[in-house]
Formats: C-alpha cells, sequence, structure tokens
C-alpha cells in the first residue's frame, strides 16, 4: 500500500510541474568600454582603476612584474571594446581627458598631468569596420628630469553619435611616477 500511495504522490509531483521556458537574454544595444576599466578593480573612493603600471601587450590585467608608468615609459595603448554586434563602418570614438582629477592611495598621492607637459593624446580613436575593439594611443613625455609629484591621467569615453559609453567602464586613471 505505501508502495501505490508513493508511486501515486510521485505521479501527481510530476505531472503537476511543467517546464518553465527561458528568454534568452541578448544585448541588443553598441556600448564602448575601456577593457583595462573591465579587468581591474577601482581605485578606493573613486569610479575608476588608477594604474600605475604599463598594461603588457595582449594582457589586460595588471601585474607586479609589469613596469612602473614612468616619463620614459613611451607610448602606452588602452583597448576599447565594442560590446554588441559588430558594426560594418569604421566607427570614430570620441574621448577625454579629465581636467584636474587627483588620485591618493596610502602615502601616494597624484596631481592632474598637464597635457603637452607630461603627456600627449589624440580625442578620438578608431574602431574598425567589422572589428570589436580598437586602442586609443597615450604617449608619455620625458622632460628630462624626475618629476616633483605623481601625475594623473584620466581618460574618459565619450562615444558617438551611434554608440555611447558604458556607464562603468568609461573611465580609466594612468598614474606617473616621480622618477
Amino acid at each position: 500500500m505505501k508502495k501505490i500511495l508513493f508511486i501515486f504522490i510521485a505521479l501527481i509531483a510530476f505531472s503537476a510541474t511543467s517546464c518553465i521556458e527561458n528568454e534568452d537574454i541578448v544585448f541588443k544595444g553598441e556600448l564602448v568600454e575601456l577593457d583595462a576599466a573591465t579587468w581591474n578593480a577601482n581605485t578606493a573612493g573613486k569610479d575608476y582603476p588608477a594604474l600605475t603600471r604599463v598594461p603588457g601587450e595582449n594582457r589586460v590585467i595588471v601585474t607586479s612584474t609589469d613596469p612602473l608608468i614612468s616619463r620614459t615609459s613611451g607610448k602606452i595603448k588602452l583597448r576599447v571594446n565594442l560590446v554588441g554586434a559588430q558594426v560594418d563602418t569604421d566607427q570614430e570614438i570620441r574621448y577625454e581627458i579629465v581636467p584636474n582629477e587627483t588620485w591618493v592611495s596610502g602615502t601616494n598621492n597624484a596631481q592632474p598631468a598637464i597635457e603637452g607637459t607630461h603627456f600627449k593624446t589624440g580625442r578620438t580613436m578608431v574602431i574598425p569596420a567589422n572589428s570589436s575593439f580598437g586602442y586609443i594611443e597615450v604617449e608619455i613625455l620625458n622632460p628630462g628630469t624626475a618629476l616633483d609629484t605623481q601625475k594623473l591621467i584620466l581618460i574618459e569615453l565619450q562615444g558617438n553619435d551611434r554608440i555611447k559609453p558604458s556607464k562603468n567602464e568609461k573611465r580609466v586613471g594612468l598614474v606617473i611616477a616621480k622618477s
């Protein structure tokens, strides 16, 4: 009798449930994001990571073995990702240097870097047609002598008329060491 009752309850349980069809969640928009902002933790009290070391080629996570960003670093490349479907035309993406941004971490602090003195960069980059990424290039300039304080370059993606920047991964800082 117990077996029959168990089988009866099991049949009711299986027949009373059904499969629920889940809708696939597919992102249908287009955004751009700074790759380094997605892989590196935000700096305390800021909404962006502040990189003190040169990101390795084809590797976005900065490690303690990477060289410090310094006045002799030369060109630094930051990858910009297109999130969403690839586009069949080149996409010129605007970015800005945020003025007057400072950075403090423990006993370290950085004052704003001055364009033309500490670095130079454009204000646009291109994601080629049928591609998912492009690069921002920032050239660190060497004034010939050590800096008085660390300097911060804060880059913020602006996007274009079609592609907007990601809300959370649109900013990254580069901290130039004093030496």
